[in-house]
């Protein structure tokens, strides 16, 4: 199983020099490196692989979008070791005009949690004049009271996004994983 899944607090950082897609370092607080992630340019529909490392050695987790349009389609997170489709992600297209909204669903298609930007204030804001102010995440989640947070860091050039999960949560991590690098590669594409 992969090591990031045990810890609490990390760094999703995409890397600067790049040019056939995005790739994304997943690192812990002293910068060690816990997971990698490729985008590939021109792909009509997104294929998200998160690796142990950047030699790709060891595959732990999958998120590939459903439909051509991701505005209402969703993205299937699935563990390739199991073969287990842990859930689905998906953006709630109208509602998220003013404020990013993400619902959660498990594999059987029952709603499990919901992802929503900051106050609608900042959102607004962002959406308006201030696009470069960076977005924060809750995720509130069945059966666990304390919010994971995901929440950029301001760099207008390299995209961060710092994931905190509280010590005890009880969701799966593997899906926290996959929902944070869907957030960190496409979340407001194209709205700069």
């Amino acid at each position: 199983m992969a090591k990031l899944l045990e810890l609490n607090q990390y760094l999703i950082r995409e890397k600067f020099l790049k040019i056939f897609g995005n790739k994304f370092r997943i690192m812990d607080s002293q910068d060690n490196l816990y997971g990698f992630c490729e985008q590939k340019r021109f792909r009509i529909k997104e294929d998200l692989r998160i690796y142990d490392d950047e030699q790709k050695n060891n595959e732990w987790l999958v998120i590939k979008q459903r439909n051509l349009v991701d505005a209402w389609g969703g993205f299937d997170i699935v563990d390739p070791k199991e073969g287990l489709h842990l859930g689905t992600i998906r953006r709630k297209f109208w509602k998220s005009l003013l404020r990013t909204k993400w619902e959660l669903l498990d594999s059987e298609g029952n709603e499990i949690g919901m992802l929503i930007e900051d106050s609608l204030g900042y959102a607004i804001a962002r959406r308006t004049f201030l696009g470069i102010l960076p977005k924060k995440y809750t995720l509130w989640t069945s059966g666990d009271d304390q919010p994971i947070t995901m929440r950029q860091k301001f760099n207008p050039i390299i995209k961060k996004l710092v994931v905190s999960i509280p010590p005890n949560h009880t969701f799966d991590r593997r899906f926290i994983a996959g929902l944070a690098i869907v957030i960190a590669a496409l979340d407001g594409r194209g709205s700069k």
